[in-house]
């Protein structure tokens, strides 16, 4: 079992003292006011309330990562710490890594059996359920193999990685490849060079190919020459690459239509991408071609967010743009310009509004979808990173400057 330093150590009776001392600090705050340095008359207006609070001794949490049924953190010390998702109940720490390599991400396996810490240099694994290492398998079963805790990695892992099924865990590295790692085996599977240097996260998409059922599934990475490739899931073969002037600095997001247009037989899907050249464009999943484009004025530094067909990108210095996700019109189809949100779309409210993040001005925005008009404000000044469950009806989770966990849901 793990050795926890103090910092990590969590007692029955720390547990006590602690759900105590938050409930006397959280009674102290709304007699003040205020939870978390939110004003609470401004958190009611924002259809949302506070679920669930969690304090941290660890210093410089980071990396705040959603599961199915969790949510994970790792600190300056390379503890990774793991949470109900649902509670905010802390079941377990544990250290992985060595301070030298950079920690990109972390995974779950589809089996639920282990977490996977990707690092610039290595994985590392963990038991789900313990936060041990893993343990040998049984003598009495001969097929049984024992799971390495660590799996170096022979391509050097600059991007976080997917999984986008089962034990699969696809990155982008600094040699410009897309790798596929299994690390139920502990090597690369296949790779797919697509440029000098990969940088974004790559995307897993998928779309109908056929009216009878049958699927494209491909991995989505842009590389810094400007190169963005779409490469077949399985076979780890060129699907389209298309050349742009200016790398994407992104993650590419996808989305199908709902329903066909009336002369289709099938749903559109588009690969959707921010780039730097200033251009959001939508790119057809099979064929590669551009459906539309649209100028704007910035360097576009955040991803879409596509809801209920409507395209949402933040525009620097702008504001918030609305556009048909699946129009005819190559130009593309702006629906408004909202000049005073300055923060990109996140989720929405149970009632289809839209929650926008402003990370620099730690702000929360409530937008009318339909015209772009603020509903009403929430300033979030001790917010350190804010992430979300869904980009639809979505619980926010918040990390604050003093190593707090919290969990805001709709109040409806």
């Amino acid at each position: 079992m793990p050795k926890i330093p103090s910092t990590h150590t969590f007692t029955t009776v720390l547990a006590i003292t602690f759900a105590i001392f938050s409930s006397r600090s959280f009674a102290m705050q709304e007699n003040d006011n205020t939870v978390a340095g939110m004003n609470i008359e401004n958190l009611r207006a924002s259809g949302y309330r506070l679920d669930w609070m969690n304090q941290s001794n660890s210093t410089e949490l980071h990396l705040p990562t959603i599961t199915e049924d969790s949510i994970y953190t790792l600190d300056s010390e390379d503890f990774i710490t793991r949470y109900e998702l649902e509670t905010g109940k802390w079941l377990w720490s544990a250290p992985v890594g060595n301070q030298v390599f950079s920690i990109r991400s972390i995974n779950e396996a589809a089996s639920h059996d282990y977490v996977y810490i990707v690092s610039d240099g290595a994985v590392y694994v963990l038991e789900r359920e313990t936060g041990n290492q893993p343990a040998s398998p049984p003598k009495t079963d001969p097929t049984s193999t024992k799971v390495k805790s660590l799996l170096p990695l022979d391509w050097v892992a600059n991007t976080g990685a997917i999984t986008p099924t089962k034990e699969l865990l696809i990155y982008g590295s600094s040699n410009g490849d897309v790798v596929w790692f299994d690390p139920t085996i502990g090597f690369v599977t296949k790779r797919y060079k697509i440029g000098n240097i990969v940088r974004v996260q790559p995307t897993f998409a998928e779309g109908p190919r056929t009216t009878g059922g049958q699927t494209r599934k491909v991995i989505i990475a842009p590389a810094v020459d400007g190169q963005v490739f779409a490469v077949d899931l399985k076979q780890a073969s060129k699907t389209w690459s298309i050349q742009l002037t200016n790398p994407v600095e992104t993650e590419i997001i996808c989305a199908t239509q709902t329903t066909p247009f009336e002369d289709e037989k099938i749903p559109r899907t588009s690969a959707f991408i921010a780039g730097t050249d200033q251009y959001v464009r939508s790119i057809d999943l099979h064929s590669g071609k551009h459906r539309w484009k649209f100028l704007t004025s910035s360097h576009l530094a955040d991803s879409p967010t596509v809801i209920n067909e409507k395209l949402y990108q933040r525009i620097p210095g702008i504001g918030l743009a609305s556009f048909n996700a699946f129009p005819r019109a190559l130009s593309g189809e702006q629906n408004w310009v909202a000049k005073d949100v300055l923060g990109n779309v996140i989720t929405t409210t149970k009632n289809g509004q839209l929650v926008c993040w402003d990370e620099k001005a730690h702000l929360l925005q409530i937008v009318d979808p339909r015209k772009g008009g603020i509903v009403s404000t929430l300033s979030v000044p001790s917010a350190k990173e804010l992430i979300t469950d869904s980009n639809s009806e979505g619980s926010i989770y918040i990390l604050t400057q003093d190593n707090g966990l919290l969990r805001l849901v709709s109040r409806q």
